[in-house]
């Protein structure tokens, strides 16, 4: 017993102290780690600043500066290349309807560009080339040039081009699912069902010179082209996901909505063709398919609505057909829009005296525009109704212009008086009421305060604190030229401009009662002051925000207001003062008669 003991005493000793030795090893082996990956770094970066350590580290640091040197100019020749490549595709690029034969190879891009639920069939693409060939175009590079790009593909043709990518469209009436197995040749909506480039071609800039192209080659079928007649498309649609929405919209889209038309598995989006990116288009178009025309002068002439020329400074010049044909086309859609305002649109040839010569001027225009450029802005689908919209002002303006007992011009303003040689709006009486404006915020309320005030006759207009003043260009803007026959009154005679208070109490000592136009309280309506009608008044008008100063109203003889029935309690200030000047005016008038 004793030995078996003296043994398990042995080995429990044993077992400690091999544990000792573990700890120990275990603390050894931290101490290390720490050493290597904490202490020497940091003493590292302190030793780089002695100079023994200086050498060592500047080398470290020239031998890092000419690898990051030489991989900079190795990235500059790599973007270099890519930029001699991209520009060489793009401009080796051709466009051109597709035909039978180049279907199985825009099928084998489509299998390999789209997932299975969304990408079409053969059968499909046969169809659309079948029934809508005019929208299915496909861009094609030189097979030589195409080569450079495929590494471990072969070409499709052995043909002297390659197709490289292809958009196909077909026309609907509604853009739903339906839309997406049909055509209809005589459909309002052009829906564009791909936009493919093959793998090899892609991040050159080849879909956005093959949408731009697109989009030029389908304005001929669209309602923009005048030649068309109704036959044409009004509308370019398509569909995207959401990565893809920053190129259509660079390329002349725009987002309408996410699609209801579910196709595949992932959220779709629907976008149209912006119809200012088209016009710009056609008018580019024009012009780059035009020469330019040198005019001897730039003074408008008199254009014959029996012929068909564009200008008659240039009458030799050949004649377009879109000219001739596009003349009438253009006429009907003018009269149309004409007759929809009430306007009689056999009159601007019948009896062109009655319309105006600027509505004449209007309507030839349109019909015989002077270059190509204006030709297409006019073709466009909506350019009717915003001429016959100017036709019909200039129509009724100049009818009122020939009835003499209209008043909508300034007679009397710039009428002078042949003895004093002064307008007659400042040889006029004035009558007895001076309109004080408290730290107006608005220049456009000031100049409409003082256009009324000049067609009120007011004595004058006390502009006070911070109210703009002329010439502040806002001001005589909106006063319309009333602003230099307004009395602007100064204190004492001089230049200084006044405060509020300070005009209150300089009117008060002259006589006049002052009120404050104010929502209080203790405020009395308007009409039911009962004053003298010669009896010379004030009415101060306060900020649009904090209305008029306590201090000013606490000056002030009375307090007024203008009743209200709905939930806000104010009005504008310029048609507050028109409410309160003319209901002034009215008491004066009654008392005259």
């Amino acid at each position: 017993m004793r030995r078996c003991l003296g043994c398990n005493m042995k080995n429990i000793y044993v077992r400690i102290l091999l544990f000792l030795l573990w700890a120990v090893t275990v603390a050894i082996l931290s101490t290390s780690f720490a050493v290597a990956y904490i202490i020497l770094p940091s003493l590292s970066k302190r030793a780089c600043h002695h100079p023994s350590h200086r050498h060592y580290h500047c080398w470290r640091q020239a031998k890092y500066n000419t690898k990051l040197y030489t991989s900079q100019e190795d990235d500059n020749s790599i973007q270099t290349s890519s930029s001699q490549q991209q520009s060489s595709v793009l401009d080796s690029i051709s466009y051109r309807k597709v035909n039978e034969n180049d279907i199985p190879t825009c099928f084998r891009i489509e299998f390999t560009s789209y997932p299975l639920d969304e990408s079409a069939s053969i059968d499909n693409l046969y169809y659309r080339q079948r029934v809508a060939g005019d929208y299915f175009w496909i861009a094609t590079l030189p097979t030589n040039i195409a080569n450079e790009y495929i590494t471990k593909q072969s070409t499709d043709t052995d043909e002297d081009t390659t197709i490289i990518g292809y958009i196909c469209s077909t026309r609907c009436n509604e853009f739903v699912e339906e839309s997406m197995s049909t055509h209809d040749a005589n459909g309002s909506i052009l829906a564009i069902h791909s936009v493919v480039v093959d793998e090899p071609y892609r991040r050159m800039g080849v879909a956005s010179a093959m949408m731009q192209n697109y989009l030029k080659e389908m304005i001929p079928f669209s309602s923009f082209n005048a030649n068309t007649r109704e036959s044409g498309f009004e509308r370019i649609l398509l569909l995207a996901k959401a990565h893809l929405l920053g190129f259509y919209v660079d390329n002349g889209f725009m987002v309408l909505r996410p699609s209801p038309i579910v196709h595949g598995s992932d959220t779709w989006y629907e976008l149209e063709a912006r119809q200012y990116h088209l016009e710009r288009m056609i008018r580019m178009q024009a012009m780059n398919t035009s020469p330019k025309q040198q005019y001897p002068s730039t003074t408008s002439q008199t254009r014959s609505f029996d012929t068909y020329s564009r200008s008659t400074a240039n009458p030799d010049e050949e004649i377009d057909e879109a000219f001739i044909y596009g003349r009438d086309q253009r006429r009907d859609k003018l009269h149309a829009e004409l007759i929809k305002l009430g306007i009689n649109p056999t009159e601007f040839e019948s009896h062109p005296e009655r319309c105006g010569t600027s509505a004449v001027r209007t309507y030839n225009s349109f019909l015989l525009p002077k270059s190509k450029g204006a030709l297409a802005v006019a073709e466009s689908p909506t350019r009717a109704r915003v001429v016959a919209n100017n036709i019909s002002f200039l129509v009724r303006e100049h009818k009122a212009d020939q009835e003499e007992w209209l008043r909508n011009v300034d007679q009397n303003r710039n009428t002078e008086s042949a003895d004093e040689g002064q307008s007659n709006s400042n040889t006029k009486e004035k009558h007895p009421i001076v309109i004080v404006l408290d730290n107006i915020r608005s220049a456009h309320n000031v100049g409409n305060i003082l256009r009324l005030a000049e067609a009120s006759q007011v004595e004058s207009v006390r502009l006070c604190g911070m109210t703009p003043r002329p010439p502040h260009p806002k001001v005589l803007k909106t006063a319309m030229g009333a602003a230099k026959y307004v009395s602007l009154g100064t204190y004492d005679g001089g230049e200084k401009q006044m405060s509020t208070l300070e005009t209150v109490r300089d009117l008060k000592a002259k006589g006049y009662k002052v009120y404050g136009v104010e929502t209080t309280e203790n405020a009395t309506s308007y009409d039911q002051i009962k004053d003298d009608d010669n009896t010379p008044v004030a009415y101060v008008f306060g900020n649009e925000l904090i209305g008029v100063d306590v201090d000013v109203l606490k000056e002030c003889d009375n307090i007024i207001c203008l009743p209200t029935y709905g939930i806000k309690n104010s009005l504008n200030i310029a048609s507050c003062v028109a409410i309160i000047v003319w209901d002034r005016l009215k008491l004066i008038n009654q008392s005259y008669n």
